[in-house]
């Protein structure tokens, strides 16, 4: 980039972000025209073979490749906006844009040339809720509690089952923010209803094993198990999602491509009927999750499905 260029769409880096806490590398980067402070998510290409996994004699072998992960997150933060969630600003940029990066010697495949950035704010559910001593996440003084039901509708509602504490923010002004879209949506060739999600694997709506990731198993876990009764709240979030129209959805898509898994078949037709088709079976979902004891799937599943 020349220098007027580099000033104006540049960053430096400054840090890395959680280092070891998430499957790819995370940085702390600053804009150089605002000074305004970005989380930087690089993200680690989903194949890999691992000896001995687990201590069990045998190896872990993941197939699954999915090269579209930063197009997915962005989606995913655009449409929780127009859901109604607490969302972020969000871009995608090549790496020589962030002055200071070695991206050469991050020591891991990488799904592209890209950094994802989003804007830096608060800081992690997990270290807030440690940092002011509270004992879990429902005697907190987090202000949008409710924020982790409607989430875990949106996340059920996108294929993101891949969610955690850490990917949750809490701002200055203690609101609850979701953070983390990029094991989301379709893109399975053997069965296009299925989503992405944590360890690579597939997940079912219809399944309500998989329905408890969609929200993780830590302390959110937990308070969603006590949240059944809080019956409005979940039915204003589906209502939420009912009214986003196609043309909406469609626009939130703008300049994003999605793949199937593996290849550079374009699904965003697909993607965008994937979601159309998840409107209607949030309810049934998410009562037969609570009626079944709110259960989590054993992972990773390793059940072959590509």
């Amino acid at each position: 980039m020349g220098k007027l260029e580099n000033h104006l769409f540049g960053y430096d880096y400054l840090s890395p972000l959680a280092p070891g806490e998430s499957y790819g590398t995370n940085i702390k980067a600053k804009r150089k025209l605002t000074g305004s402070q970005w989380a930087g998510k690089i993200s680690r290409a989903l194949p890999i073979h691992l000896e001995n996994f687990s201590e069990r004699g045998a190896p872990y072998v993941r197939t699954v490749d999915f090269r579209d992960l930063d197009d997915r997150a962005t989606l995913g933060f655009r449409l929780a906006g127009l859901a109604g969630l607490k969302t972020l600003k969000t871009r995608i940029v090549h790496h020589r844009q962030i002055s200071g990066l070695d991206f050469a010697s991050i020591p891991h495949d990488k799904v592209s040339q890209n950094v994802f950035l989003s804007e830096f704010k608060g800081q992690s559910l997990t270290d807030y809720l440690k940092t002011n001593g509270f004992a879990s996440f429902e005697s907190s003084d987090i202000a949008n509690k409710d924020e982790a039901i409607k989430s875990f509708v949106f996340n059920l509602w996108i294929g993101n089952y891949d969610n955690k504490d850490r990917d949750y923010l809490v701002d200055e002004n203690k609101n609850l923010i979701s953070i983390d879209y990029h094991g989301s949506g379709p893109g399975f060739v053997s069965n296009p209803d299925l989503a992405l999600g944590a360890w690579g694997e597939a997940f079912d709506i219809k399944d309500p094993n998989d329905t408890g990731w969609c929200i993780g198993s830590g302390g959110l876990l937990e308070y969603l198990k006590n949240s059944r009764e809080k019956k409005e709240i979940f039915a204003q979030q589906i209502e939420a999602i009912s009214r986003l129209t196609p043309a909406q959805i469609k626009k939130a898509m703008r300049g994003l491509n999605f793949y199937n898994q593996g290849t550079n078949q374009n699904i965003n037709p697909q993607y965008l009927q994937f979601l159309l088709n998840r409107k209607l079976k949030l309810k049934v979902a998410i009562d037969q999750w609570y009626d079944a004891g709110c259960p989590l799937a054993h992972l990773p599943k390793e059940n072959g499905i590509v």
